[in-house]
């Protein structure tokens, strides 16, 4: 049956393709991804900030995603986090081997490879641009993979998640967590960062501290795996264990 609903799929595609673009915003080049999600950040910002807009405390510039602006870190954890900590280990997925992990993401199979982040990451971007229904989300999953490399794709994806009003991207999250730029955390800091975002989107609960033992606990598993996938050092790891929740600091 997934044979016959992916034969299926594939005969239909270029139509289907072609009709579903039309739908979108331009997606031939990284420039209109970044053009399309800063129009879409930008008019939510200026829209929440209307009359009461403080161009020191509330920037409305959304920057250019920037993968050296990322402490390597917070992304180790984040790749651990989201299942694929090799991801930088293996080759990007093209070719048959991606569009087949598209076409078969279409009837809920999931093949293995760290090509399951790269649709992750991709997806997200083409959820933020406004891509909706599944044929949508698919095609502009694949435009966007067809220009961004694997560093780009988290380059972008974090740096345009949208935590809650106002709050967008990691270095936003930083700031209003921990009051310090991204830059400046510590591996116990970015550990706790790594719980606020997805997959585990815990940023209320870490903004408001709430049941502290809970995110220590949950803090130090991050640590874990990242020592567990040999992301970190052992005694790096120990010792960020042993720091105090960051959330429990006055601020």
């Amino acid at each position: 049956m997934v044979v016959l609903c992916a034969v299926a799929v594939v005969l239909i595609a270029p139509g289907v393709y072609i009709y579903e673009s039309t739908k979108l915003p331009a997606l031939d080049s990284e420039f209109d991804l970044e053009r399309a999600l800063r129009n879409s950040i930008e008019s939510e910002r200026r829209s929440q900030q209307m009359g009461k807009y403080d161009p020191k405390k509330d920037p409305i510039e959304w920057k250019r995603p920037d993968f050296a602006r990322l402490p390597k870190n917070l992304v180790a954890a984040y790749i651990s986090e989201r299942g694929c900590p090799t991801y930088f280990q293996t080759p990007r997925e093209d070719g048959w081997a991606w569009t087949k992990r598209l076409l078969l993401g279409m009837v809920n199979v999931e093949p293995p490879g760290d090509g399951w982040c790269e649709q992750v990451f991709a997806s997200n971007l083409a959820t933020r641009i406004g891509a909706k229904g599944t044929l949508q989300l698919v095609v502009a999953t694949h435009k966007i993979h067809r220009f961004l490399r694997k560093d780009a794709l988290v380059a972008y994806d974090l740096h345009s998640l949208k935590l809650e009003v106002g709050v967008v991207g990691v270095e936003a999250a930083a700031d209003t967590l921990f009051h310090k730029q991204l830059l400046d955390l510590s591996l116990a800091e970015l550990a706790e960062l790594a719980l606020a975002i997805p997959p585990n989107s815990a940023f209320e609960q870490i903004k408001q501290c709430k049941n502290s033992v809970q995110i220590r606990q949950a803090r130090d598993g991050v640590l874990d795996r990242l020592k567990a996938f040999s992301l970190i050092p052992d005694n790096e790891s120990r010792l960020a264990k042993d720091q105090e929740l960051a959330c429990k600091r006055p601020n």
